[in-house]
């Protein structure tokens, strides 16, 4: 397959990927008013080890909190699920946290990351595709007349970051690009430049397609490798906690 071949499957993937991860991506709200919520993060529904839970960075958490009352989105139309007190479990280091969720969270339309597709190796996060799902404030508003806060989702995608990295990156941490020069729509044509603000505790996922033949690749075969955490402006670049210190975190490890 020649450059142009792989460009074109790359491009491919995406909205089957986008569809195929939706579910299970949230937004951390915090509210300011009966009808206002400020959009503060993203996050990612997960089950690991028979509980189900939210997790996003651990810096979104602490300004969501700045606020009386915050929460993280459910079903689709619906008021944000209000979270109470501290994390279950956080990590300020790995910049991550998590909420183990109640019964009464509801589930209608929305799914849970299974552990069986979390991928803790590093293996093949160099040769494999990387998607990037969840929601910047850029694409958030509030609408009393729609219900609340509104948001519009951005897949994004991109291969592991080598070079240039910062001198402050961590050995837990793995770096993909985010320069405005090299974003493209899935038709080829030049993206708008995106302020990521917003994206930190959005979910990372290799796609599947390293080792596979192109007519076999489906959006099952993605596994999830890591939470967004950072963005650096000057480097070009976007960083994430890869995901098994995270695996850790949640198992109580």
């Amino acid at each position: 397959m020649d450059v142009a071949d792989k460009i074109k499957f790359i491009q491919s993937t995406m909205a089957p990927m986008a569809w195929h991860t939706h579910p299970t991506i949230a937004g951390v709200v915090a509210i300011e008013g009966a009808d206002v919520g400020r959009h503060v993060g993203s996050a990612l529904r997960i089950s690991v080890a028979g509980r189900r839970a939210v997790v996003t960075a651990a810096h979104v958490v602490a300004e969501a909190r700045k606020s009386a009352q915050f929460a993280v989105t459910a079903v689709r139309g619906d008021a944000p699920f209000e979270l109470h007190g501290d994390p279950d479990r956080v990590d300020s280091d790995l910049d991550v946290a998590a909420y183990f969720l109640a019964d009464d969270y509801p589930d209608d339309g929305i799914a849970f990351w299974p552990e069986e597709r979390v991928d803790a190796t590093a293996d093949t996060l160099s040769t494999d595709y990387l998607f990037v799902h969840g929601f910047p404030e850029s694409r958030a508003r509030s609408s009393p007349l729609l219900g609340g806060l509104v948001k519009q989702s951005f897949p994004y995608g991109a291969m592991l970051r080598e070079d240039e990295l910062p001198t402050s990156m961590k050995p837990f941490q793995f770096a993909m690009d985010f320069d405005p020069a090299n974003m493209f729509l899935t038709d080829g044509r030049a993206a708008d430049w995106l302020d990521p603000h917003g994206l930190s505790g959005s979910p990372v996922w290799r796609i599947g397609a390293s080792g596979q033949k192109v007519d076999a690749w489906k959006p099952e075969l993605s596994m999830l490798v890591g939470i967004v955490t950072a963005w650096r402006p000057d480097e070009k670049l976007i960083l994430a906690t890869r995901a098994a210190p995270l695996l850790d975190l949640l198992r109580g490890a």
